[in-house]
């Protein structure tokens, strides 16, 4: 009876993650969603595993050995989810490591040296690893991932549960004067059922997380959308009303003395830039948005980048009688795409023309220090007060703060910044004080 109550709850064990693993499949293959491709491929192999314990005979290496080399290997599979999930790099040299080396133990102990204690000794570490590994991935969250947090909570607890059960069952069978499949004792058939409904809460836990994270993505998409009405109505309805207004000045106003009409044709050339700017910008960031970019990276020489991306600022700091210089450093060379950088170098000078006054000074300095490239850029215009640096970088605070000589931002500009930087593993920061300007400082790998 308890040999037939054995095989009924295997049964269902099996089904219930083919069905899981199947489900995921659909939703990888419609959402695309981290992980569920790896999460999809380990139920399914578990399931598979569990229906190998069937295959006769019961004391044969695929019923009673190859059987747990598949949840292994599923188990594995799992973790690898998690870490795409994460957005971590996925260790193969672990996922596939510690599977095969599972498979060569059990072989050798199962055909060779013929110990069924030593083979599920063994077996038992390698659960062990993956757990504790497991574990320490759910609360290794970054603080990007903290609504995740409830959920990997109860995955954990799951796991540990999961752990224990491992150990329990380990030690009962071990301890036991003969290990037989076909005689499963009640002890045994209970810490079976609790292992499978175990199994069965991390499947539903992983979905749970899945479903958190697109939610929270798409609220992420509908606070960005709010933001680009709130730009397209405000921040870029003002300078085109403006330009059009000095337009039809200029038009209609024949007695305007050759000085005032320079001074017109500079504000108009002025709020033309810094439209054009900010029409660029909510191009990169809707490309963004929608994983547009293709972040091809090759070897960049930072000084040239820098020269690019500011030649087109030199008319600029000339309108406003600042004074604008750039100090290269040696051997500034870094791995990196070149038209996110662009952007970065492009945003942040932008930024120091626009908030400098006139007969100011914006200086660019690049400098190799170890294995690290900096990159400032300078300005003494009317600076920050600590309030304003705590949230410069965040994307719900809408900052539109108008230069020195009325110039339009949206802010978009260094949440762009930021962005691009992180793509390349590097750091933004901020200083600065009111009235004593203020300094962006990009730290960014050395190319190897």
């Amino acid at each position: 009876m308890e040999l037939q109550t054995l095989q009924i709850l295997t049964i269902i064990n099996a089904g219930v993650s083919l069905i899981m693993g199947a489900y995921m499949l659909f939703l990888y293959q419609s959402s695309k969603s981290d992980g569920t491709g790896y999460w999809s491929a380990g139920s399914l192999i578990i399931g598979l595993g569990l229906l190998f314990r069937f295959i006769p005979p019961a004391d044969g290496y695929l019923a009673s050995v190859a059987s747990g080399l598949f949840v292994t290997l599923g188990l594995y599979l799992y973790l690898a989810g998690i870490w795409e999930f994460k957005g971590r790099k996925i260790h193969k040299g672990l996922i596939i490591g510690v599977p095969l080396f599972d498979l060569a133990q059990s072989l050798v102990f199962f055909f060779l040296f013929h110990s069924s204690r030593i083979q599920l000794s063994v077996h038992l570490v390698v659960l062990i690893v993956y757990c504790s590994i497991a574990l320490y991935e759910m609360f290794a969250l970054s603080p990007g991932q903290k609504y995740l947090q409830s959920i990997f909570r109860i995955n954990a607890f799951a796991f540990v549960v999961f752990l224990l059960l491992l150990l329990l069952n380990a030690a009962f069978v071990l301890s036991q004067t003969d290990i037989h499949p076909l005689d499963p004792s009640p002890l045994g058939l209970i810490l079976h059922i609790l292992s499978g409904f175990v199994m069965i809460a991390l499947t539903f836990g992983f979905l749970m997380a899945v479903s958190t994270k697109l939610d929270h993505q798409l609220r992420s998409q509908l606070k960005s959308k709010n933001k680009f009405f709130s730009i397209i109505a405000h921040d870029l309805r003002t300078p085109v009303g403006n330009i059009m207004s000095f337009m039809e000045l200029l038009n209609n106003e024949s007695e305007l003395s050759p000085q005032q009409r320079r001074n017109f044709m500079e504000t108009l050339s002025m709020l033309s830039q810094s439209t054009f700017h900010l029409l660029q910008n909510l191009l990169e960031w809707a490309n963004k948005s929608n994983n547009l970019y293709k972040y091809e990276n090759t070897k960049l020489d930072l000084n040239a980048l820098v020269d690019e991306s500011t030649a087109i600022f030199k008319s600029s700091a000339a309108l406003k009688s600042i004074d604008f210089e750039f100090t290269p450093g040696r051997q500034c060379h870094l791995m990196g795409n070149a038209d996110t950088l662009l952007t970065v170098v492009r945003n942040l000078v932008s930024n120091a023309i626009k908030f400098t006054p006139k007969g100011g000074s914006v200086t660019l300095a690049t400098q190799k220090l170890d294995q690290v490239l900096h990159l400032t850029v300078t300005d003494t215009g009317q600076g920050m007060t600590p309030e304003t640096l705590k949230t410069l970088l965040r994307f719900d605070e809408h900052h539109s703060t108008k230069g020195t000589n009325g110039e339009v931002g949206s802010g978009l500009g260094l949440q762009l910044c930021y962005e691009f930087v992180r793509q390349h593993k590097g750091n933004l920061s901020f200083s600065s004080q009111p009235g004593q300007g203020t300094t962006a400082t990009i730290v960014l790998p050395c190319a190897s």
